[in-house]
């Protein structure tokens, strides 16, 4: 009975053969005290696909913080299995005029969420083979509340993604040139080997992700080796530190520079928390000297 009722639903909401994906990951900024808002979410996709795997990346960005949410879900993605849907709600123009989007890349995968930049990192990086406007409230839970567009839109249209339905029907194809993009510094000034840029996250430990991108110890053409000093100013003050490769490469509670996890140039302490003691936070704007 269950497989009939799993056909009758594809063949009444004009779905393919095949269940594309098993697996919506979500992300959020509901916080510790939104767990709530996060389970009606799941609920909602439980009910349209019984099946399906949900995942919580994290619902801990920092309230309304879309440079950390397009850091997080840039960096995350694809660490999942292809045809993995992905729901990301940090969206403080719920219930205004910015669309919300449903897109898929060339690497197959699927991303629900608003037009407010969070996506525009993702789309720097991927070739988009298709993107909608998500305007069909066939496919969403109603009553729709006007300030939780998560749970009565995005979280709906991903678990229909799940069961098959082509996103040309969710509404009418997107343009890409009307993506909105975050605003976020970097710029490099060669003659003094300077990168001006901005932090994107702050982990637990208080370790200081930047958005600049290092491989085989490479940034901007520049060829940092071991032990290297590195030079951070920030609200007119400056700090040292060496480049390493890895926390306990030098004393207690030292800064240091090192290759994140994530391949973008991280500022630390040994046992200690950067972010705290240089008072930096997300959005901030450093300078960075190598």
């Amino acid at each position: 009975m269950f497989i009939k009722q799993n056909k009758d639903f594809r063949k009444n909401n004009n779905c393919n053969d095949r269940i594309l994906t098993n697996i919506i990951a979500i992300l959020t900024d509901f916080g510790p005290l939104g767990g709530h808002y996060v389970a009606s979410m799941k609920g909602t996709i439980l009910k349209i696909n019984p099946n399906v795997k949900i995942i919580d990346i994290t619902q801990n960005i920092s309230s309304y913080s879309i440079i950390e949410a397009s850091y997080l879900i840039k960096t995350t993605y694809k660490h999942f299995p292809e045809h993995s849907v992905f729901v990301v709600v940090v969206d403080p123009g719920v219930g205004s005029s910015r669309e919300i989007l449903a897109f898929k890349s060339d690497s197959n995968y699927y991303f629900i969420g608003p037009n407010n930049g969070v996506f525009s990192t993702i789309f720097s990086n991927e070739k988009i083979v298709e993107c909608v406007i998500v305007n069909n409230d066939e496919y969403f839970n109603k009553p729709v509340s006007n300030t939780f567009h998560g749970r009565d839109i995005m979280a709906p249209i991903g678990a229909h993604i799940t069961r098959g339905v082509p996103l040309s029907k969710f509404g009418p194809s997107f343009n890409l040139d009307n993506l909105t993009e975050i605003d976020v510094e970097y710029r490099l000034i060669p003659n003094e080997r300077t990168i001006h840029c901005t932090v994107q996250y702050i982990d637990n430990f208080g370790n200081i992700t930047t958005n600049i991108p290092i491989k085989d110890n490479l940034i901007e053409g520049s060829s940092l080796s071991l032990k290297d000093t590195i030079e951070l100013e920030s609200k007119n003050q400056k700090y040292r530190g060496k480049f390493v490769t890895h926390f306990a490469s030098e004393s207690l509670h030292s800064l240091l520079f090192l290759v994140g996890s994530t391949g973008y140039l991280e500022i630390s302490k040994n046992q200690g928390n950067a972010a705290k003691d240089l008072l930096l936070k997300v959005g901030d704007i450093i300078k960075i000297r190598i």
